[in-house]
């Protein structure tokens, strides 16, 4: 068992000394191969620096002289400008605070006065409360329709019920207008445009949005109406117009309105109710 030993721990210092042997072959081969390449390296980068350098030094010197006396003149041309003096803005500002004070003291006047849709409003809620039984005999009549019996052997044609019921839906739905009402103590001036659009009386001569806000409010909403007029009936409206008066004859609006009248634009004379 110890020869055994001994021998292994032989092989293992031979195999010792052989490695260290090799590794100092190889470094040492490798060693001067990069010391040979860096020193060749070396001397080629010293030769190309000194080349360099000789062609640099066999240039020409280049004459700096005339840039620097530019650049000199410039510097003494900007030295000797004169700086400009500051401008006073003190008058101009207060200016725009003037105008700026003047523009929020402006009063922008409300929108004009909306039109009176009481009337109407009132007039379709009475039509609507007078239809109300009409849709509720309707609702009856479909009941009792629904409710018949029809023998099988019998058939039964439904056919005028359901074209009346037809009918009588279409009027529900499809109320007729109101008919437009004359005011009290005048010919023909309304208490409300027909189906709410008057014409547009600005197309007379001298007739603006206010003066035409003026004649609705008197009851002038159509053409057909100052085509009517009389001289009683010029005379009554020239009394409502206040600063406005005298326009009706000194523009001659009966005969500009009879012309207006019968353009197809133009609205017809609706039913009146008294």
């Amino acid at each position: 068992m110890g020869f055994l030993l001994a021998k292994i721990l032989l092989l293992l210092g031979l195999a010792a000394v052989c490695g260290a042997l090799f590794a100092y072959w190889w470094f040492r081969r490798h060693y001067e191969d990069i010391t040979l390449e860096y020193a060749r390296s070396r001397e080629e980068w010293a030769a190309w620096r000194r080349g360099f350098e000789e062609r640099l030094a066999a240039r020409p010197a280049v004459d700096l002289e005339p840039l620097s006396g530019q650049v000199a003149a410039l510097d003494a041309a900007v030295r000797d400008t004169p700086h400009p003096e500051p401008i006073d803005l003190r008058a101009v500002l207060e200016r725009l605070a003037a105008i700026d004070t003047t523009v929020r003291a402006i009063v922008i006047p409300g929108a004009p006065d909306a039109p009176d849709l009481t009337p109407i409003n009132e007039r379709l809620t009475a039509i609507e409360h007078a239809l109300f039984p009409v849709q509720t005999r309707l609702d009856e009549l479909e009941s009792a329709v629904r409710g018949i019996q029809v023998p099988p052997s019998q058939t039964l044609d439904l056919s005028p019920v359901l074209e009346r019921l037809g009918t009588l839906q279409t009027r529900l739905e499809n109320p007729p207008a109101p008919k437009v009402a004359v005011r009290e103590g005048s010919r023909n001036l309304l208490t409300h445009a027909a189906d709410g659009k008057p014409d547009d009386l600005r197309q007379l001569k001298g007739v603006g949005k206010v003066l035409e806000r003026t004649l609705h409010k008197v009851g002038v909403f159509y053409f057909w109406q100052i085509a009517e007029w009389s001289p009683e009936d010029v005379k009554y409206v020239d009394s409502k117009l206040s600063t406005f008066r005298g326009r009706i004859e000194r523009d001659g609006w009966v005969n500009q309105a009879s012309e207006l009248a019968a353009s197809p634009n133009a609205a017809h004379r609706p039913p009146t109710e008294h």
